[in-house]
């Protein structure tokens, strides 16, 4: 009888771990609706696109998504109609930072092994969101230049580094302050 207790138990403990391992798999590939359902706007909060596609979004509507094979970091420019020289588009986004009304980095030298015609040149950026204007700068020291005279952060963030951070923690340093809390505000919720 005490073997039969005992075999019983040890079933019913390895049953709810298995069932606890489930849940927790299934929470995994399940959507999460805390953000929509309070309300938050789901540019700040969803991190893949169509497609599966890893996306961090930067100053509304502006985000950058990772794609292509190999994939690279891509800032599309045609969201607000920006005059670009260089297409739809800027890539591979290595760096960029995100301050107030700019978005800023750097994209190098792309060869294209087929036609030269189409190489992309080595390029710094600063777009402003509110003037909805793209300048581009050939010279790093002319970028630099630039940037101190927006009083902008010289301080640059890797795309790979700031996506795992993003996975972990929707509230980026750049967000609006009620779109931060109202994101910490659902976090605390949900006890993570």
């Amino acid at each position: 009888m005490k073997l039969l207790k005992t075999l019983l138990l040890s079933f019913m403990i390895l049953g709810s771990l298995k069932c606890n391992k489930i849940k927790k798999e299934m929470n995994e590939h399940m959507p999460d609706y805390s953000y929509k359902n309070a309300g938050i706007d789901k540019f700040y909060y969803v991190k893949k696109d169509l497609g599966n596609t890893p996306i961090i979004p930067l100053i509304k509507p502006y985000n950058i998504s990772s794609i292509g094979n190999p994939e690279e970091w891509f800032l599309d420019t045609f969201v607000e109609r920006l005059q670009n020289d260089l297409g739809g588009g800027i890539s591979p986004i290595l760096k960029f930072n995100c301050h107030k009304i700019y978005i800023y980095g750097y994209k190098p030298f792309e060869k294209d092994e087929q036609d030269s015609t189409f190489d992309s040149p080595e390029k710094w950026f600063i777009i402003n969101t509110q003037e909805k204007q793209l300048v581009y700068f050939d010279k790093e020291l002319d970028f630099q230049a630039e940037l101190k005279k927006l009083n902008l952060p010289e301080r640059f963030l890797n795309p790979d580094e700031v996506y795992e951070q993003y996975k972990q923690d929707s509230v980026l340093p750049w967000f609006p302050e009620d779109i931060k809390k109202q994101l910490q505000e659902v976090k605390g919720k949900k006890g993570k």
